[in-house]
């Protein structure tokens, strides 16, 4: 029983099995266990003539010098301007893509790994310095239980983000990206500036938050005395802090004028100062709480704001009593015990601590859940800092995941434990003691560690030093890329050298210095870096729910609801912390993100929220009416051509309309379904508004959304070049035509016609710069009992291209969908498959690639080279490799190419008999090699008989590999040069021996858009040779 629309069974095509002499395609012998391979056929070529053994074959007549030398002669015209895939990844393997941020153009990349890559500069984060200065007054004010809570959204934000992050490293992109190109690769110039631009803010306000904590540091606790600036209470401090923050801000800046070595040998710096501190305190608590040292113990003092006093020794059962004042006075560090963990464990309102030293009013400022939660989140501003030196890891795909989740992992960890040990240690009235002043000048956590008390201290201040070196260095190269993107007003002298880009990133933290204090600083810094996490949770987010060919992420974690949850924690966090704060961080994002969508900033492959406007652009064409048709390896958008049939009545190929469904995923995109009547359009008019709702009516049953255009012109072969041509509105054009293979041309009044007519469509659309889909193996759709015309007789399933005849849809079916990479670039042929993925139907298939090593490749390399290549389009394929040496023409091929030449010749003579049009001059000798004389030869053209070897070398490759897949998609190739005496039936007999044996096949040729001229820029392969 035949099904409407749906693929036929292998081999069914009437077209091609018909006998029709002098045809041979019904003629080739079967295969036998005696017929030699074509490795024995080598073998006993290379053999002959000694005795082996072998009967040697002598070859045909008119052969000398064509033989086997060229495997792929299918494709020899356009070798020159499309290479094979061979030749084009031995170009590419030497690139080394440098981002719009790196230092140098001409030093080799290095080959980072994960810790020094991703985990250290993540590490490189401000937690030092919270730890020290402001997590015990965190956990005095909050509680374990609040400062537990802060801890967790903490490490939840982080994980989060960490995983949307993971997902744009393993979305397929070439790991010579920096940082903003990473980001705008994978979520779009718009999305990826957004963040870029909040990002290089957050960064500038990190590096003042590390030099006003550096200040502090000073000024508080390592020499009070240099407080020489004017001001009382508390405005001489926020003076002081203005004065010598930007003394250490400048010493950061002639810092990041070191060399790149320099840099990298301090880098460990910061985690090694972060680990310090964490150890001192956990070594100190383990001290305390087994050597306790009750001779030299504080107590608490009676009254609050009373300095600490000496503890009285025990005293015996009998002894009179000490002093009322003193009865009963706890040890301010007692070591880790359940008793001060149960005092600590709740929230304490805000009051002024134990001697909070020149600022008593500060001492007790806000402590709120909000305030609180301000001061810890800059320890979770490191997170994004694992891709910024992505450019120089040896696999992005691997480090970036592993590095930034277990980086987020340890920050989060190390803050809990911290707070969870000073909750147990320490009683909470000397918690409170924001500045230390009842300890002489020392930090609360410096008087719980061991061995030596300053260790934490020093430990802050690398971590200090460190992460604002970072910032400096990260941020200038954010605004260095975002100045070469030429997308937003920046001056051009910041997209050249390191100084400017390093300047303006100072004067820029300058601003958050003259704040003057951390305690202010802070929640502006966590609103900023809050809003780049939310702007790259909120993109992956949108990217899973708006699939797109360009995203597919291999992370085993990312779902679209991870990031998701993701910017709704960042948005809350946000609104906690600053409301007002994050409504200006939230405008300058939004700003940003317009203002680069207005100017429509072109990215790499991938840039799925573009996608969105060329959507909108349907109804507000004006918008994108002087931008460029997007290249059909973003997305193709389809002209689909069709026979109009007669209305009502579908269009006899309707499994065109359902593949086009299918491709564009239900409406997404743009599809023309276009038809042509001859005739006058007077008297044709009637019969074309019918052909138009008869192609509505194919539409809208196949689950398309798109758009018909019907022509009427006296010559049909004109109205099908118009059409290709004029359809469309400025950017809303189609960038692809897909059309059927012509059935039953052979047995058309005309052949020679029918294959003129069909080559001159396929010279058309390529002249016009659209790419070819072509469709082949379909059978025409029959009557089916009880089911109407044109509808599916499968529930759920469009009729159309069907991978698994009999499967249901969501049953993982027993196909495949292969593809066969043999020359050019091979963008458009590697995203068809993900499109159809994205259907039900193709859902379930396994997807896997193919090319074609020839004797002079290296195989092994080859297929490394082609995982490479998979992993960075993010192609969920399996990559083969397949051998096709060299072969000798058999007496099949000889005497096919020599029957299809007569065939040709006597349809000319029987087109002159009948009174066509005779040649005009004699044909020349390229003519006659191409078998177009009007004279008969003595035997085969060499140029045809090297096409029909080439293509069944190819065929039998295919048939052997993917017989039994579900769809085979193959590089089309070139339609024949327009030549007067060259007959075109030649070209649809090659590509017939081609694909025969075959199922569902679909051709595919790029146009001008995704052509190789500019493959250089898209691949880096321009100035480099081959090896």
């Amino acid at each position: 029983m035949a099904v409407p629309g749906a693929w036929p069974p292998r081999g069914a095509e009437p077209s091609d099995s018909s006998p029709e002499p002098p045809s041979p395609s019904s003629s080739r012998p079967p295969l036998s266990d005696s017929s030699p391979s074509p490795t024995e056929t080598t073998a006993t070529q290379c053999g002959r003539g000694q005795g082996g053994g072998a009967r040697a074959r002598h070859a045909p007549p008119n052969l000398a010098g064509v033989g086997g030398e060229r495997p792929l002669a299918l494709f020899e015209e356009e070798l020159a301007t499309r290479p094979r895939v061979p030749a084009l990844l031995r170009r590419m393997a030497p690139y080394s893509a440098l981002s719009p941020d790196s230092d140098c153009g001409t030093a080799q990349r290095r080959a980072l790994g994960t810790f020094q890559g991703v985990v250290a500069p993540s590490l490189q984060s401000l937690l030092g310095l919270v730890l020290l200065l402001r997590l015990p007054w965190v956990v005095g004010h909050g509680g374990v239980l609040g400062t537990a809570a802060i801890g967790v959204l903490l490490g939840a934000c982080m994980l989060l983000t960490a995983v949307s992050l993971s997902a744009v490293a393993t979305n397929g992109l070439d790991p010579g990206g920096g940082a903003l190109s990473l980001l705008s690769g994978a979520l779009g110039p718009e999305a990826g500036g957004a963040v870029g631009v909040c990002g290089f803010l957050s960064a500038a306000f990190t590096c003042a938050a590390a030099a006003l904590g550096g200040a502090e540091l000073l000024l508080v606790y390592l020499s009070p005395g240099w407080a020489v600036l004017p001001g009382r209470g508390r405005w001489g401090r926020l003076n002081n802090g203005r004065g010598y923050g930007a003394g250490l801000l400048a010493l950061l800046g002639a810092g990041s004028l070191a060399p790149p070595r320099v840099h990298a040998i301090a880098a460990p710096l910061g985690p090694a100062g972060l680990l310090l501190a964490l150890l001192a305190l956990q070594a100190g608590s383990l001290r305390h709480a087994l050597r306790p040292d009750p001779a030299h113990a504080l107590c608490l003092p009676p009254r609050p704001g009373d300095p600490l006093l000496p503890c009285s020794p025990p005293e015996p059962p009998n002894a009179s009593r000490g002093p009322p004042g003193q009865q009963g006075a706890l040890p301010a560090l007692p070591g880790p015990s359940a008793g001060v963990l149960a005092r600590n464990l709740w929230p304490r309102p805000s009051e002024a601590g134990l001697g909070a030293g020149p600022d008593q009013e500060e001492g007790g400022a806000d402590a709120s859940f909000g305030a609180l939660l301000g001061l810890s989140l800059p320890s979770a501003a490191g997170v994004l800092w694992g891709c910024s030196r992505c450019s120089e890891l040896g696999d992005v795909a691997r480090s970036v995941p592993a590095g930034s989740l277990g980086a987020a992992m340890a920050t989060a960890l190390g803050y809990l434990s911290a707070a969870l040990l000073l909750g147990a240690s320490v009683e909470g009235q000397l918690l409170r003691d924001k500045f230390g002043a009842t300890l002489g000048g020392v930090p609360v956590l410096a008087a719980v560690a061991w061995p030596w008390p300053w260790l934490p201290v020093l430990g802050a201040g690398l971590s200090a030093g460190g992460a604002g070196l970072q910032a400096l260095l990260g941020g200038s190269r954010l605004l260095r890329a975002l100045a070469r993107t030429r997308a937003l007003p920046l001056p051009r002298a910041l997209s050249r050298g390191r100084l400017w880009p390093l300047l303006v990133t100072l004067l820029t933290a300058a601003l958050g210095v003259l704040l003057g204090s951390l305690d202010l600083l802070a929640p502006v810094l966590s609103v900023l870096c809050l809003t780049s996490h939310l702007g790259l949770n909120l993109a992956c987010a949108l990217q899973g729910l708006l699939p797109t060919a360009g995203w597919s992420p291999r992370c085993p974690l990312y779902h679209w609801s991870v990031s998701l949850a993701g910017a709704l924690l960042c948005l809350s966090l946000m609104f906690v912390t600053c409301w007002h704060c994050a409504l200006l961080a939230l405008g300058i994002g939004a700003t940003a993100y317009k203002y680069l969508e207005f100017r429509s900033a072109q990215s790499e492959w991938g840039e799925g929220l573009r996608g969105l406007s060329l959507s909108a652009a349907r109804l507000a064409l004006l918008r994108l009416e002087d931008g460029r048709p997007p290249p059909p390896s973003l997305r193709p958008q389809l002209l689909v051509l069709s026979k109009p049939g007669d209305p009502p009545g579908p269009p006899p190929r309707p499994e065109l309309v359902a593949l086009a469904a299918q491709l564009q995923g239900g409406g997404r995109g743009l599809t023309v379904l276009g038809a042509v009547l001859g005739g006058a359009l007077h008297e044709e008019l009637p019969r074309a508004r019918g052909a138009e709702k008869a192609l509505r009516v194919a539409l809208s049953r196949a689950g398309a959304r798109g758009f018909v255009q019907v022509l009427v012109t006296p010559e049909p072969g004109a109205g099908l070049a118009a059409l290709v041509q004029g359809v469309g509105l400025g950017a809303l054009r189609p960038n692809t035509v897909l059309l059927g293979w012509p059935r039953r041309w052979r047995q058309q009044p005309d052949p020679a016609r029918a294959a003129r007519d069909f080559v001159e469509l396929l010279r058309v659309a390529g002249a016009a710069g659209r790419a070819l889909l072509v469709s082949k193996g379909g059978a025409e759709p029959g009557p089916v009992p009880g089911v109407s015309p044109g509808v599916s007789p499968v529930p759920g399933l469009s009729p159309g291209v069907s991978p698994c005849p009999g499967v249901s849809p969501g049953v993982s079916p027993g196909g495949s969908l292969d593809v066969w990479w043999v020359v050019g670039t091979g963008r458009l042929l590697t995203l068809l498959p993900l499109l159809l993925r994205q259907h039900p139907v193709w859902r379930g298939c396994p997807l896997r690639l193919f090319t074609v090593a020839l004797l002079e490749d290296n195989s092994e390399r080859l297929r490394r080279l082609l995982e490479a290549v998979v992993r960075r389009r993010g192609l969920p394929a399996q990559v083969h490799v397949v051998e096709l040496h060299d072969g000798a023409v058999s007496d099949y091929t000889y005497e096919r190419t020599l029957m299809m030449e007569q065939r040709s010749q006597m349809l000319r003579q029987l087109r002159r008999a009948q009174g066509g049009p005779a040649p005009s001059h004699p044909p020349s000798a390229a003519e006659e090699d191409e078998g177009g004389g009007g004279e008969p030869r003595r035997g085969p053209s060499p140029g045809n008989v090297r096409r029909m070897h080439a293509a069944e070398r190819l065929n039998a490759a295919i048939l052997a590999h993917s017989g039994g897949a579900g769809l085979v998609l193959l590089d089309l190739p070139p339609p024949p040069p327009p030549r007067p005496h060259r007959p075109r039936e030649n070209y649809l007999e090659f590509l017939e021996v081609l694909t025969e044996g075959l199922g569902p096949v679909l051709l595919v040729r790029d146009g001008d858009g995704d052509g190789d001229g500019d493959q250089c820029s898209q691949y880096g392969t321009g100035e480099t040779g081959e090896p």
